[in-house]
């Protein structure tokens, strides 16, 4: 005698395969079940689980998933009014990049009392046309204890990418690093890989190349393998290793060389190339930011290859970039803008616009290098001390280290050096902690090295006068 199988029946073992990351068993499982139940409603709910399988890949599950949802209507008209049937419908609609409006105004019936499965698709589909408040408002409401495993670890990786969109990186670490506790083997490394760069944007680059070094490489595409490399060398960019950094960003490119790089890629390998004053090739790969950014992240790429340019004595272009970023109404540093403006018209000899443009960067709160700039004015007039107060003034709005700091520093040593043997313990003081923060290779390094010889040597060898 045959025996009858429920529903509960085959979606069980299913369900048991995706926990373990075996998709196509869970597919074969589901797809000879419909083809060979006799229940036209059964078969209908295995056509309908079958397209929630499908919908897992995303916009790759399209072509499995939208002729499974098709055989489910077909089989069970009723299927109409399902949630999940509802649900899926416009997921896939917008996996095939259908306009938000439509899919919001599709699921805006939805209740929120949804049965859990539906509610997780429901919150995936929101996500994917950027309604990401939306998504995170479902998925609060949508207790992870019931769902079934395979989605209750996706739960946690679709609260990290909301709050990822929202910009709220400790809660999109958290969540993260949730997700990859819980997921199979198979699925594990693109949530650590997530994980380490919410970490990255909280400014934690020890724990994000500690995080890295846990990734399995070997389980990733060429896509997080060139992901990998970006947050990598982002992290060394930003732990003062630009050699380190560039060489893993060219390995980013490297993965795909075929295709132009990304905003992010592109912004990042030129702030390498800046830091190592390789000015030419920084502005080439700036130019390639600007190129790909969107709109809100231009004035950043702009700004960066501006700075590239002013050091390379390119002046006339590096001031037609910065009036674009000062003219852009929503750039937040538009004061730190203003003060390189007014350092291109220093270099050139234009001291009244300069001024201008540096007490305007002041009012705006660039305090650090609108001082600096101020400071060089009083400085090419011969004026030592107000020269001294507006570097000090830079000096104390900086932090050690930072390059505005590093420049009053240098400064401040060279000002002292003009006033003769009675300053040789301010110029050893400020040209030794610049030198502690000056690359051999910069021009700087001989002229500091040059104040502290000179100081020490009129102080008998010592760092100070002694009584």
């Amino acid at each position: 005698m045959r025996t009858r199988h429920t529903g509960t029946d085959v979606l069980e073992p299913v369900h048991l395969a995706l926990a373990e990351g075996r998709y196509e068993a869970a597919l074969a499982l589901l797809e000879g079940a419909a083809l060979r139940h006799g229940s036209r409603a059964a078969g209908g709910r295995y056509w309908l689980h079958l397209a929630a399988c499908y919908a897992l890949y995303g916009s790759d599950g399209l072509e499995g998933g939208v002729p499974a949802l098709r055989a489910a209507i077909a089989a069970d008209p009723n299927l109409g009014d399902d949630p999940l049937y509802q649900a899926l419908y416009w997921e896939f609609e917008a996996y095939r990049g259908g306009a938000a409006s439509d899919v919001k105004r599709g699921l805006r019936t939805a209740s929120t009392s949804l049965p859990p499965i539906a509610a997780y698709h429901v919150a995936a589909a929101l996500l994917t046309v950027g309604s990401a408040k939306g998504a995170l408002r479902r998925l609060e409401a949508l207790d992870p204890a019931t769902l079934p495993t395979y989605l209750a670890w996706r739960h946690a990786s679709l609260v990290g990418q909301a709050n990822e969109e929202l910009e709220e990186w400790a809660k999109a670490a958290d969540a993260y690093a949730a997700a990859a506790a819980a997921a199979p083997v198979s699925e594990r490394e693109p949530e650590r890989l997530a994980y380490a760069s919410c970490l990255l944007e909280l400014g934690r680059a020890g724990e994000v190349l500690a995080a890295l070094a846990d990734v399995d490489e070997g389980a990733l595409d060429d896509a997080d393998r060139a992901t990998m490399r970006y947050v990598e060398g982002r992290a060394h960019l930003d732990a003062g290793n630009p050699n380190h950094a560039l060489a893993l960003f060219l390995e980013a490119r490297a993965l795909d060389d075929e295709a132009a790089p990304g905003f992010s890629l592109a912004y990042a390998t030129g702030q390498a190339l800046v830091a190592l004053q390789r000015y030419d090739a920084a502005v080439a790969a700036l130019s390639e930011a600007i190129e790909a950014a969107p709109a809100d992240h231009r004035a950043f790429a702009q700004h960066e290859a501006a700075i590239a340019l002013l050091e390379s004595e390119r002046f006339d272009e590096a001031e037609a970039l910065l009036e674009a970023v000062v003219s852009d109404p929503q750039y937040p540093h538009r004061g730190e803008a203003l003060a390189d403006l007014a350092d291109v018209r220093l270099r050139v000899g234009d001291f009244d616009v300069a001024q201008a443009h540096a007490e305007q960067a002041l009012e705006l709160g660039a305090t650090a290098p609108a001082c600096l700039v101020l400071g060089g004015l009083a400085f090419e007039y011969f004026h030592l001390d107000e020269a001294v107060r507006w570097y000090e003034q830079a000096l104390a709005a900086s932090q050690t280290g930072d390059p505005s700091w590093v420049a009053a520093h240098q400064m401040l040593a060279d000002v002292h050096a003009q006033r003769g043997e009675q300053a040789a313990a301010r110029v050893l003081v400020h040209a030794a902690a610049a030198l502690e923060h000056t690359e051999v290779g910069s021009e700087w390094r001989i002229p500091l090295e040059r104040h502290v010889a000179w100081a020490r040597a009129l102080l008998g060898g010592h760092d100070r006068v002694l009584n």
